[in-house]
């Protein structure tokens, strides 16, 4: 889970610092991590944990989406 969340806040750290966009390696990367968070978030069960992973989805979600739109 650490490893995901630091891929995730990377990800989007960089696409902020790179006026908005993302080498091809880190889409992947940011796939990847979407695709993890779909499948993990189900199993978390401590409640801040799960609302923490939550917004880290959304934030993937939408630099994703961002991404989609240029």
């Amino acid at each position: 889970m650490v490893m995901l969340d630091a891929a995730t806040a990377g990800c989007a750290y960089m696409w902020i610092n790179n006026g908005g966009a993302l080498d091809p390696e880190r889409r992947r990367i940011l796939q990847t991590c979407i695709e993890d968070l779909d499948r993990v978030i189900p199993q978390i069960n401590d409640p801040s944990g799960h609302r923490y992973y939550q917004r880290l989805h959304r934030l993937a979600l939408l630099v994703s989406r961002a991404l989609d739109t240029k």
